[in-house]
């Protein structure tokens, strides 16, 4: 859960008051831990038996250019990128782990671990 407290964190900070420069960190943090994610995907991929999966590799690309794409946008839209990035992931994390895509534990922990992101993605979209 570590990885996406960041989100909510930031969130509330903001609303509190905080710097503004929250929202840059949040940016950075986001697209860092999608491009893990796809890297993540990606390596999975490699021990599929009958090799890599078009869902699979669907979800790689998501990931990878999505989260590229919220690194170079302004704030509010790269805000809303990886809020749809997180949001996607708690479907998509739980259906992979049912085709043994992804480890079994995605289908409990991704879903919390991904709607806490988003949703402090989106406490933070009026503060951008």
């Amino acid at each position: 859960m570590g990885p996406v407290l960041p989100f909510p964190v930031a969130a509330i900070w903001l609303r509190l008051g905080g710097p503004d420069v929250l929202i840059d960190g949040v940016q950075i943090w986001g697209c860092a831990v999608a491009l893990f994610l796809s890297g993540v995907r990606r390596g999975l991929s490699f021990r599929m038996p009958g090799g890599w999966t078009w869902a699979q590799m669907a979800v790689f690309a998501w990931l990878f250019w999505a989260g590229l794409a919220s690194m170079v946008l302004p704030p509010d839209p790269a805000l809303a990128v990886l809020t749809l990035i997180y949001a996607s992931l708690v479907v998509i994390d739980p259906a992979s782990a049912e085709r043994a895509e992804t480890p079994l534990w995605f289908r409990r922990l991704r879903p919390l671990q991904m709607a806490v992101a988003a949703i402090g993605l989106v406490g933070m979209w009026r503060q951008a």
